[in-house]
């Protein structure tokens, strides 16, 4: 693909001409320059662009190669394709499409903003004055919400981690941070998804199976339920109801657990059900002869049917041990979310617990963020040290002097690899950390130095959960999750950028 040369922001000719000094616009200006002094970001954008564009250009070919296959020959002509469409793709020329310099404003805006289907982000979007001078410059129009979200999301994960790279590269160059220090913790992070409830989820999965068996029809598998499953869904829906509003009231325990086991009755013989039009599902699904296209979106759905029978069973399981059992059901063997299925549930410490993501995130000593890593599940941060700590030292290339950590991430072989490596201070803070470290370490001035430091990480979580909306996530899934808590990481080391330079300017006029 052609480079897009990035034009710096001129105002637009008004009355006034203005240039308006804000966040955004100091944002969108590192997007620029960071964009001049890195041209392989433009280039990773359109090559991550270029390989979504040629897996709907495959589909297409191979629905035409199907149809092609299935239509008579006409007299005289003797048609086969034996193309191999899984290589040799090429993107020919078609519609302009958004230039990767806007890609790239765009992420960040999403990073700086935290969604554009929120209705205050979609607003600011739309209303946003610096954007206009930006697009205006292009010679382009704002685009629609789909187009941008469609281009924003076909950026993979290692494209935005070179650009955290690149920022990195950019505070070593101008001497912003010398990455010798670095703290490390963990956060929570609140999905996409309601806090579930046994009731819920058992209404939730059978009310989407059926609906998804419904779906099918549409793609050529017709089935037939019996006629009682559509009474059966009204009533667990109503059980879902009452046991809902019969909480907190007199006798409310009983009264649940009455209402639990009608529920759990009526969702066996609806799991039944589902299980055996599953089944049928899958052998019209092994007789179809269809379009692939139409072919992979019936399997979809199939496999889809197939995790949300298997789940609801579990959750008629679960929720029978915790009625009927008295049991308590382990936190890994409880389905946490119907709308994101990689979620867990989070505990930390003694705060309240959520379902999410628990993200790993590493700070050097002048706030930038050298590394976010999201692990699946709610992982020990002892588990993860090695994780984040070697992420972090292969993208800054430094081999620091202080790495501290709290008293969660105490591990005394990782810490043993560390020192061998030479560095000095290998600090955690708490009861284990003291009981680990000899005495002598321990008390001495680096190491209580760098425990007093480690609020400075205390900060950092916060300026990212307040500034950048770092304690919810949109997007479901743990690579969408990853992507999307990488794009706000970026908009804030822009703005540690933007902050030092501003400093910096500061102290040089005094």
């Amino acid at each position: 693909m052609l480079m897009t040369t990035v034009t710096p922001l001129r105002a637009v000719r008004k009355l006034i001409p203005l240039i308006p000094d804000t966040d955004l616009s100091r944002l969108i200006a590192e997007g620029f320059a960071m964009a001049e002094a890195e041209p392989l970001i433009l280039e990773m954008i359109d090559r991550d662009r270029d390989a979504y564009a040629l897996g709907k250009k495959r589909a297409r070919l191979e629905d035409q190669a199907w149809l092609l296959s299935r239509s008579p020959p006409l007299p005289g002509f003797d048609f086969t394709d034996d193309r191999d469409w899984s290589v040799d793709l090429e993107l020919a020329s078609g519609r302009p499409r958004m230039p990767a310099i806007m890609v790239l404003i765009f992420i960040l805006c999403r990073g700086y903003y935290g969604g554009f289907k929120n209705r205050e982000a979609a607003t600011m979007l739309a209303e946003s004055r610096t954007l206009e001078i930006v697009l205006v410059n292009l010679d382009l129009l704002m685009p629609g919400a789909s187009t941008i979200i469609d281009n924003a999301n076909a950026v993979r994960i290692a494209t935005l981690e070179f650009i955290v790279d690149a920022q990195i590269r950019q505070a070593l160059r101008e001497g912003l941070d010398d990455f010798k220090e670095l703290t490390f913790d963990s956060t929570k992070v609140e999905a996409n998804s309601a806090i579930p409830t046994d009731s819920g989820l058992i209404m939730g999965l059978v009310v989407r199976a059926e609906h998804m068996l419904r779906l099918l029809a549409d793609h050529g598998i017709k089935l037939h339920l019996p006629a009682i499953m559509a009474e059966m869904i009204k009533d667990i829906k109503n059980l879902h109801k009452h046991i809902q509003l019969s909480s907190g009231k007199k006798n409310s325990e009983n009264t649940r657990a009455k209402l639990y086991r009608k529920q759990m009755r009526l969702a066996r013989k609806a799991c039944k059900e589902l299980a055996k039009a599953y089944e049928r599902a899958v052998k019209k699904l092994s007789e179809m002869d269809v379009r692939p296209s139409k072919l992979k979106a019936a399997s979809t759905l199939v496999e889809w049917i197939d995790v949300d029978v298997k789940n609801l069973s579990l959750a008629i399981s679960n929720a029978d041990k915790r009625i009927n059992q008295g049991e308590k059901v382990p936190a890994s063997e409880k389905i946490m979310s119907l709308s994101d299925q990689d979620a867990a549930m989070i505990v930390k410490g003694e705060r309240i617990p959520v379902v999410g993501y628990k993200p790993q995130i590493g700070r050097s000593e002048n706030g930038f963020v050298t590394a976010i890593i999201v692990p699946e599940g709610n992982a020990a941060d002892s588990g993860q040290l090695r994780t984040i700590v070697d992420a972090s030292l292969v993208r800054t290339g430094i081999v620091p002097t202080v790495l501290s950590f709290d008293d969660g991430y105490t591990n005394g072989e990782d810490r043993k690899h560390y020192v061998s490596l030479g560095i000095e201070v290998v600090s955690f803070s708490g009861s284990k950390g003291k009981s680990l470290i000899p005495a002598a370490e321990y008390d001495s001035q680096p190491y209580k130095d760098a425990r007093n430091n480690r609020s400075a990480v205390e900060s950092l979580m916060f300026t990212l959960k307040h500034n950048h909306d770092l304690d919810r996530v949109m997007r479901r899934g743990i690579d969408a999750v990853r992507s999307e808590l990488l794009e706000k990481v970026i908009a804030y080391n822009f703005s540690r950028l933007i902050t030092f330079r501003q400093r910096r300017e500061k102290q040089l006029a005094a």
